[in-house]
């Protein structure tokens, strides 16, 4: 030590020569990456296996925040608009590799068709389909496939309830409106524009034979179709038809496809905008023709006016009731009908107005086209911001991996990661609240009435704790919802008491608010037995899911990622949305459900990106489509305020001069009123 200390210049100037050493090394390096992201050509497709390991979620840890005092109600003290949202754009985006900066590839997400692993699992070959532009459909091509930004926007919040991973879902890729949208249609002047796809004339394309010709090339892939006949409107009377085929009866690898049908919601007189248009076109363009039939897409189309006869009519007056109505692409998938079809098939059910019997077209439809195992049910005012075909696929392949062991009372939560963990952590919280509890529990079918005879299985087990959460993994779900399912009968949830013949005390039932989701086949059979032959029903959202119960069939809730427009934590949002008062076996069923219509709670839940009513859906679908917010949007040029004192109007400060485009995640939105600059009478929550 002695010689260092009497020469301090000398390690001082070694100390600087190392340092120098160090800084230039790390700026050599940095510029050798810089110039092999450079030099690396950008990829020209995504696979959403390329980023799997990539999170976007809130952990428990990350929520250290105190808890608010807040006189005036719970979440009131930070509910204010979230800017971070719109704080960005495609010159923001945060890439997940090394490509800088982040360059448009085009996005696929479908499985790798024909090669040997696949074969192994299922029957046939798949063949490419044609589309719209009159050649097959490549998926290398941006003309017949979405494009997206390998990366999020910087700091863009994490979603407040659900979870990309835990639904297995890519949450780390975005799309603007023409990345997304372009190859349906969607043109703009702008350097974000993808490649301009060769003009469509759209009104020529029909829709219908391309997916009946694509599954045609395909079929060898599917159980065999019966010969029953496709109508264009619901008949008058009842009729008989078969099940598919019981895939689970003899069947070995490789096995056939089970399809689903998707079922638009809409009726006769509809605003029929561009960008539902295009919706619609991307759906059919996503779901069914790049998977080679999996899918098929109808419009199923209530006609209000009693005075437009659909019976005792020719053929010819129904194509001129379309033409009258429908874009001509649709012409094919659309399927009428009335008020009267439902009375007629269902003359022991006093209700058929769709608030309240949503349900009985679907379930006629599932009679009259039997040929699928699943019906997918979407309102027209639902937007996908990313790739329709993973988000339903993954909701799938979650709800079948799903054990029964306490899963309807998972089911009536909003998972909210950044309070109970990843997926597992959550379960097992679950299961510690309720291992002396298991009487209260839901364990197999549990029928109200001794007219319901159970088709569900008995569990092999006689109580929950005696499984070690094996009994429903690799069980495909009957029921998929996008919101929890709850116990409504001590709460004051709005059509609690919504029965018909049915006696208010002994009627055990569940609900999930907004009937979107995945119906099977034989679970809609369940309901229109039931209407026909005891004439008993439920108001719609209550119907699948207490059939469900009643029957032991599996229901399943899926956490889609749900974004929160306010400043709430996840903690404090845990104790608002998920309330215990009925116990740990029956969240939000008590008296102080989070779904109780006192309207004390609406600036929490109107705030949710996924809703029954809420801002946030149509928010962030305005601003990504380019429209600023109009200070003069509604006649009187006032900020629309409702009856608890609570305003709602446009929110999000766009500055695509400084950012360029929104670039969004992957989120299913609901609802989405409003797609044209100029906003029409109908309000994302009407006051």
């Amino acid at each position: 030590m002695a010689p260092i200390r009497r020469h301090p210049w000398q390690v001082s100037l070694l100390l600087t020569i190392l340092c120098y050493v160090v800084l230039h090394s790390l700026h050599n390096r940095r510029n050798e990456l810089s110039s092999s992201a450079a030099s690396r050509p950008p990829r020209s497709v995504m696979r959403p296996s390329d980023f799997a390991q990539h999170e976007r979620q809130w952990r428990p840890s990350d929520d250290n925040f105190p808890h608010p005092l807040e006189p005036a109600g719970p979440g009131t003290m930070r509910d204010m608009r979230e800017e971070k949202f719109y704080l960005g754009g495609v010159a923001t985006v945060q890439p997940w590799d090394e490509s800088l900066p982040p360059a448009l590839a085009v996005y696929d997400p479908y499985p790798d068709y024909n090669t040997r692993e696949w074969s192994k699992e299922w029957k046939g070959k798949f063949k490419a389909c044609e589309g719209p532009r009159g050649r097959a459909l490549d998926r290398r091509s941006a003309e017949d496939m979405v494009r997206a930004y390998p990366g999020v926007q910087e700091g863009f919040p994490y979603p407040k309830y659900g979870s990309y991973e835990a639904l297995g879902l890519d949450g780390y890729t975005c799309a603007t409106r023409a990345s997304r949208l372009s190859a349906y249609g969607y043109s703009e002047d702008s350097s974000d524009s993808t490649s301009n796809p060769d003009a469509v004339p759209w009104d020529t394309v029909n829709w219908g034979t391309l997916q009946s010709q694509c599954f045609e090339h395909n079929a060898n892939r599917y159980y065999k179709p019966r010969k029953t006949p496709r109508p264009s409107i619901l008949p008058l009377n009842p009729i008989q038809s078969d099940p598919p085929p019981d895939e689970d009866q003899g069947q070995s690898s490789p096995t056939p496809k089970k399809r689903s049908a998707v079922i638009l919601r809409g009726w006769h007189d509809m605003v029929w905008t561009e960008n539902l248009k295009q919706h619609v076109r991307s759906l059919i363009m996503e779901l069914s023709l790049h998977s080679g039939g999996e899918y098929e897409v109808f419009l199923l189309t209530h006609v209000k006016d009693n005075d437009l006869l659909l019976y005792a009519t020719d053929e010819g007056k129904i194509q001129e009731l379309k033409e009258r109505f429908i874009p001509p692409e649709f012409w094919d998938i659309t399927v009428l009908f009335n008020e009267r079809t439902l009375q007629s098939w269902y003359p022991k059910v006093d209700e058929h107005r769709p608030v309240y019997q949503y349900p009985q077209p679907l379930q006629i439809f599932s009679t009259v086209f039997p040929d699928f195992h699943y019906y997918w049910q979407f309102e027209l005012d639902a937007r996908f911001t990313g790739h329709s075909y993973p988000f339903l696929e993954r909701a799938s392949d979650f709800a079948k991996q799903q054990p029964r062991k306490y899963l309807w009372e998972r089911n009536a939560y909003f998972y909210i990661p950044g309070a109970h963990g990843n997926w597992d952590e959550f379960k097992h919280m679950v299961d510690e609240s309720l291992r002396t509890k298991n009487d209260a529990t839901v364990w197999g079918p549990a029928p109200p009435f001794d007219w319901i005879k159970p088709v569900g299985p008995e569990p092999p087990v006689p109580s929950p704790k005696n499984d070690n959460y094996e009994w429903g993994v690799g069980e495909d779900a009957d029921l998929i919802t996008f919101l929890p399912i709850f116990d409504p009968v001590e709460t004051t949830w709005v059509f609690w008491d919504k029965l018909w013949n049915l006696p208010l005390e002994e009627t055990t039932r569940r609900t999930s608010p907004v009937m979107m989701g995945r119906y099977s086949h034989r679970l809609l059979q369940l309901m229109h037995n039931a209407q026909i032959d005891e004439g008993v029903a439920l108001v719609s959202e209550m119907t699948p899911s207490s059939f469900a119960l009643w029957h032991g069939l599996k229901a399943v809730y899926a956490p889609h990622p749900i974004y929160a427009d306010g400043k709430w934590t996840p903690k404090e949002l845990n104790g608002i949305v998920n309330k215990a008062a009925g116990g740990p076996a029956k969240i939000n069923g008590g008296k102080d459900s989070f779904w109780n219509w006192d309207h004390k709670l609406d600036h929490i839940v109107y705030r949710m990106s996924y809703m029954f009513t809420g801002q946030p859906g149509e928010d962030f679908y305005r601003r990504w489509l380019g429209y600023r917010v109009d200070p003069g949007q509604y006649t009187d040029g006032s900020r629309h305020q409702d009856a608890w004192g609570l305003n709602w109007y446009d929110g999000g400060d766009l500055r695509e001069d400084l950012y360029g485009p929104l670039c969004l995640p992957s989120m299913l939105l609901h609802p989405v009123k409003n797609t044209e600059l100029k906003k029409g009478p109908d309000m994302a929550v009407p006051v």
